[in-house]
């Protein structure tokens, strides 16, 4: 089960900052999520909400060897934005260590058709549940722990899709995460944590 460090770090001054994605490459995380933003000047920086900014670039720059990032796109993005974003991703990483995830479906859709090798994730349920009918443009499926059950990750699976259990905040033991047969799952880490990624 691959280990996704939810903003690099939970604890004030490491969510979406240089510092949380050091601390998840110390506890060997396979991926750290950002949430990325296009500010007023034309910049991308990693923020959530009123908290810290951080400038992509400085985030980006900590990235170790490795270790794959999945980029929160939060907002709406133009055709020029994403273009803007992974030339902005590209100096740091290659596309192929890289998933574009949102809550929108038009954002994924536009970065589809832009950028045809984007590897795509969607944030949701009720996205996964229409994607065991109808086949999505994204490979990823983003859905909070809280309300996955393992029949429904099997079938998503089966049909193709790589199964991420996302979280705010961590309701079940990362065994249980673990028995749903998921991929993957989201891990609130914080620096004085004792336990590793694969407790």
């Amino acid at each position: 089960m691959k280990i996704i460090a939810h903003r690099g770090g939970m604890q004030r001054g490491f969510q979406n900052s240089p510092e949380g994605v050091r601390l998840a490459a110390q506890h060997g995380a396979d991926f750290v999520e950002l949430d990325v933003v296009k500010n007023t000047r034309g910049t991308f920086h990693c923020a959530h909400g009123l908290g810290r900014q951080s400038a992509l670039h400085d985030c980006l720059a900590e990235m170790p060897d490795g270790m794959g990032l999945i980029a929160h796109l939060k907002g709406r993005y133009a055709e020029a934005d994403l273009r803007q974003l992974r030339d902005a991703i590209i100096g740091h990483l290659p596309l192929s260590r890289v998933i574009f995830a949102s809550h929108r479906s038009s954002v994924l859709m536009e970065l589809q058709r832009t950028n045809p090798e984007a590897q795509l994730a969607r944030f949701g349920l009720f996205p996964a549940i229409v994607a065991l009918w109808k086949q999505q443009p994204w490979k990823y499926c983003l859905i909070n722990q809280s309300v996955l059950y393992r029949p429904h990750v099997r079938r998503l699976q089966q049909k193709g899709y790589v199964v991420f259990a996302s979280c705010v905040l961590e309701f079940r033991s990362r065994r249980a995460v673990q028995e749903l047969g998921v991929d993957g799952t989201f891990v609130n880490l914080h620096q004085t944590s004792k336990r590793g990624p694969a407790a």
